[in-house]
Order: C-alpha cells, then structure tokens, then sequence
C-alpha cells in the first residue's frame, strides 16, 4: 500500500466486495490473483488518474479477462479523455484495442458526474484533488456504510464534502514537502474534519518512514493505520 512501486510494496488498489476496483496498478493483477479472485465478478473499476503506478495494470486486467472468457459488461469510472487513454494504454502494451475485448467497456468520465452516480447498491461520490494531473476522490456508500479513496493530491473542500462521516477513509500520505501531494497530517486533519471513523495511511514516500509518518498522523487522529499488501477490512 506504500508507493514504492520498486520496493516491497504493492502499488495502491483496493477491491470492494469482489466487485469494485479502486485503481489498477503495476502490481494489481498479481495482488488479484494471489487473492484467487474470479475476475467476471469485477463490474466496476476506478481510475482516479492516469499516472502509470494507477494504471499500467488495466491492460493486462482486461486481456486476462477476455481469456478467461469475460462476457459481462464492465463499467470503468475516470479522469477526462477516458475511453481514449484506455485505447493508449492497449495499444502500446499489447497491441490491441477495446475491439479485441471479449465483453463491453461502459466507460464514464468522472467530471461528467457532478452530482455522482449509482452502480446497483452503491451510491458513488467523486470530487477533484490538487495534484499535478486531473485527478479524482471517490466515496463509495453502501447500506448506511462508506468508504472514502483520495487517491493522490492534496485535499480539496470538495473531497472533505465526500467524505463526511466515512466509516473508513483511504487517504494518501506521501509526505510534506512535496508539490501536488498530501501528507500523514492532511490526511489525519481529513479525517478529523470528515468526522471519519478510521483512516488508512497509503501511498507514503519512499524517502519517509512509514512508521514516523503514522506517528504524526495519531497526534491528530488516534484512530490511523498503515495498511499491509492484502489486508482485509471490514466496516
């Protein structure tokens, strides 16, 4: 959960329920399979931006689906020029294009959902951070449970908006001091003023101690954790 897309950790993806994708990594469809999950139950990915260590796992998702004969329909929530950079990226991976997918891509620009979106039970929240590229906050709401994705970026009004009273709240930490990022305090001053239950520390800097950068943030927020590769959360 750390980024250290070279080091021991895996790159940050979160799985809902077996059916929700948050982002698609490098190191996604390995961490998917060391979980023996059955990719035809995945109805929805997330990208909440198109910076590689999000992304550069999604072709092969997609081509690993079609062999194992995917026929349902996939919906895929993103950034601006969606549909286009999923085309980029299977082409310059492997060649190939949405054409050659043995099941139908619905793709969804985020920014075309202001007042968010539903997919079955869950309600869908999404608002913008400050980072370098677009990119994209998502809170997921389900039977009076939520779970709130920052991604990368720090904080903006809107994201504080989404969420509000989160159950858990996945916010990234990658350290002070860097341009178009967030760090342990803004994340746990998140998660104080979203009056969120917990908070799950990712996407820390590989030049900062993982453990210093929680200390920080339980100064704040008592209720923070760094998560480990497959860990399982319920809320």
């Amino acid at each position: 959960m750390w980024a250290k897309p070279f080091g021991q950790f895996a790159n940050t993806s979160i799985l809902i329920d077996g059916k929700l994708l948050l982002d698609c990594g490098p190191h996604t469809l390995l961490q998917l399979r060391k979980q023996k999950q059955d990719l035809k139950e995945i109805e929805l990915v997330f990208l909440s931006h198109f910076h590689g260590d999000h992304t550069l796992g999604l072709p092969a998702l997609l081509l690993a689906s079609r062999e194992e004969n995917r026929v349902e329909e996939l919906k895929i929530f993103g950034p601006s020029g969606l549909r286009e950079k999923i085309e980029d990226l299977l082409e310059i991976s492997y060649r190939k294009s949405i054409e050659d997918l043995s099941f139908e891509l619905d793709t969804f620009e985020v920014p075309d959902l202001k007042e968010g979106t539903t997919h079955k039970d869950y309600k869908l929240e999404f608002a913008q951070t400050t980072h370098s590229i677009e990119c994209c906050s998502i809170a997921i709401s389900k039977n009076g449970e939520k779970m709130t994705y920052t991604s990368d970026g720090a904080p903006t009004e809107d994201t504080v908006s989404i969420a509000s009273d989160s159950d858990l709240l996945i916010a990234e930490a990658y350290g002070e001091g860097f341009s178009g990022h967030s760090s342990a305090v803004k994340a746990a001053e998140l998660a104080f003023r979203s009056h969120s239950k917990s908070l799950a520390l990712v996407h820390i800097s590989r030049t900062k101690n993982g453990a210093e950068e929680l200390e920080k943030a339980k100064r704040m927020f008592k209720n923070s954790f760094l998560p480990t590769d497959s860990l399982t959360v319920t809320i």
